[in-house]
């Protein structure tokens, strides 16, 4: 029979517990849904979410444009940047968020597959990530 020393159990008991409060407190949870006002759990993501509402994607999700659409690739680019904000925001006196070279990548992607059919002439004559949507069309999806 093996047994747990007793401040063992009681360090990870701590540590489950503030971290389930945490998680509960900070609202963790949305990260599993498709919400997009979900994202304003946030202070920092506020102008994103009224930027997006006035905007001509407004019928698109955050997931839709800025996670992968085939498993498990979104869900581990979800954890990634639900990890990364949280430390950020925990951690750091953040007050813009940044877009990483990998995320860019996601966006690209798939406003190449939303809109294929537009820029299929366009993609013909260069690589889809030759030259970034977001370098000509910076504010269709957040209005700033």
């Amino acid at each position: 029979m093996t047994f747990v020393p007793l401040p063992l159990a009681a360090i990870a008991g701590v540590l489950l517990g503030v971290g389930g409060f945490t998680f509960w407190y900070a609202r963790g949870y949305s990260y599993f849904f498709s919400n997009p006002v979900y994202c304003t759990n946030c202070h920092i993501m506020r102008d994103h979410y009224q930027s997006w509402k006035v905007s001509r994607h407004r019928g698109q999700t955050c997931n839709d444009c800025h996670l992968p659409h085939t498993l498990p690739e979104k869900y581990l680019a979800k954890a990634d940047e639900g990890l990364r904000h949280s430390l950020a925001f925990t951690f750091e006196n953040v007050q813009v968020l940044r877009i990483i070279p990998r995320d860019r990548k996601i966006v690209q992607g798939n406003c190449v597959r939303c809109h294929r059919e537009m820029v299929s002439n366009l993609l013909a004559h260069r690589p889809a990530d030759s030259i970034p949507c977001t370098r000509c069309h910076r504010d269709l999806a957040h209005v700033f």
